[in-house]
Formats: C-alpha cells, structure tokens, sequence
C-alpha cells in the first residue's frame, strides 16, 4: 500500500472524452475515453507535455468542465447527476491554478484566505480559526493576515493563495504546475508544503506538472498523459522501469535515469528505474562489486 493510501476510492473518471471547438474547423480532442481512479490518501503526479490534456483533466475533477461523453464520481456519486451539489463540491476538491497569485483581490491577506470560508456559510469564528489554520499550514505568520497581498513578494503570495484553499479543508488538492516560475529554493519550498499538507493531514493530492524529476521525488503514483490519453501509470519506479519507452515519446525522464539509460546500451546490466542520485549510487555500487564495472 502506498504512504498514506487507503482502499476507498473517492474520485472516479470515467471513460471521459472532450472537444473543444466541436463542429468547426478548429475542432480537437483534448480527452480521449480516459479512465482514472484516485483513492483517500494518494498523491498523485500527473505528467506530459503541453497539449497532452493534463489542465483539461483537472478542470473535469471539480466540474469547471464538463465532459462530451463519460462520467466524473465523487463518492460515487456523478458531480453532474441533478441531485449532486456541484457548488459544494467545489469545496471538497479544491483546484489551485497555475501562478494562483493573480487571483488575489481582497483588500488584506485575511480576507483572501477568508473568502472561500465565507462562501462556505461558515460561522464568523470559525472562519477565523481556519484562517489562521491556514496561515501556520504555509508557514506564513499570523501578522501577515493584516496586509495588503499586493505589498508581498511572489512566493508570499503563492503561499497565501495556497491557504486561500487550504482554508476550505477540501479533501483533495489539484495543483496546476504549483511551482512555475520559482526559483530553486523556491521550488524546495513548495514542494514541502504540499508534502507536509499530504502526510499531516492525509490530504489526497494531486499534482500537475511538466517534470518528471519533481514528480518522482514527491509522488507516490504516476500518470503519463499523451495526446488526451493515459499512456501510463504506477509507482515512480514501475513507470521509470519503462524509461526507453518514455523517451521515445519525448518526456524528459530524471537526469539520472538517462544516465543509467546510456550505461545500459554501453553494455553495462544497471536498472534503469532508479530516479534518485541516492538510488542510482546503490545501483552502480551494487554493479561494481559484481564485476559488471572496473
């Protein structure tokens, strides 16, 4: 069982295609029939390139888009179905865009956070308790929460914009490409907040971006997309056993991985699902003692 997973199964798609621009020239099919099931607890790395249909995807999750054909179950239950309170499931699956930080407005940092809350019908205590619930879960300080946004620098504002969600308690996170335009130690940061929010309070995750490194070093599960489809799926070391594969198809697999790619056409038997530097240092230590390295 993968850290933090359980057996119940709370997010379903199903057999879900979509077109845009249907009926005109410019028609395309961004989905095509994929299926995918997310259980409580997982964190997921969604991956592929541009135009693989990966946003497109995550927009189908909290109904901001609806399918041509196919079907979206939270609980079980169609988002779509006439008795489903589509609204309040936006709540409970909630969707950061990329650079989330254009979406602030209200006059201080406070309110913000507090918008999601408020629409909720949440008593004004409560709100205020989860805002500062949210604070602490971004590392932010309370004081911020009397600031404009406007006055605080890029990463601060992608944490708030972060806790602006948070503060909602969905039970699942759907993150558009969180780290886009970070710099390194920025990017670290990040990355450790959302694995916090995973493991401390089993927030099921799921993570949308171009890089395979990132994805294999925070997720516990991989889905490849390409040209609208699931082209493959499983643990970062079951996905990376197909390597070659990956690279025939042009996604970039870890630097690391590559390396062992190219030592295994040199003749020399390594593993090739190794996508660590701690992991591909076993593997070459393990290769030298039995002889396969001089």
């Amino acid at each position: 069982m993968m850290d933090g997973q359980h057996d119940e199964t709370i997010l379903e798609v199903r057999d879900v295609s979509h077109i845009y621009s249907k009926g005109t020239p410019f028609e395309q099919m961004a989905l095509d029939h994929v299926s995918l099931s997310v259980k409580k607890g997982e964190f997921i790395a969604m991956i592929g390139h541009t135009g693989s249909g990966k946003s497109t995807l995550i927009q189908h999750l909290n109904g901001l888009l609806k399918p041509a054909s196919g079907q979206v179950l939270f609980h079980g239950t169609d988002i779509f179905a006439k008795e489903a309170d589509l609204r309040a499931i936006r709540f409970r699956i909630g969707l950061v865009f990329q650079y989330p930080e254009y979406q602030l407005f209200e006059e201080t940092v406070g309110q913000d956070i507090a918008y999601g809350p408020t629409n909720m019908g949440l008593e004004r205590e409560e709100i205020d308790r989860r805002v500062r619930d949210a604070l602490d879960a971004v590392g932010l300080p309370q004081e911020i929460s009397q600031k404009s946004p406007f006055e605080l620098s890029g990463g601060q504002k992608r944490r708030v914009a972060l806790a602006g969600v948070i503060a909602m308690q969905p039970e699942i996170l759907v993150l558009d490409e969180p780290t886009a335009g970070l710099d390194p130690a920025g990017r670290e940061e990040m990355f450790g907040l959302i694995r916090k929010l995973h493991d401390s309070r089993g927030t099921t995750i799921i993570l949308v971006t171009h890089s395979m490194e990132d994805a294999a070093r925070i997720a516990s599960r991989l889905v490849v997309l390409k040209q609208g489809r699931i082209y493959m799926t499983g643990t970062p070391a079951e996905v990376f056993a197909q390597a070659e594969a990956l690279e025939q198809s042009g996604l970039a697999v870890p630097q690391v991985t590559r390396i062992l790619l190219e030592l295994r056409r040199r003749g020399i038997p390594v593993r090739t699902d190794c996508f660590t530097v701690e992991q591909a240092a076993i593997e070459l230590l393990r290769c030298k003692e039995g002889g396969a390295i001089c």
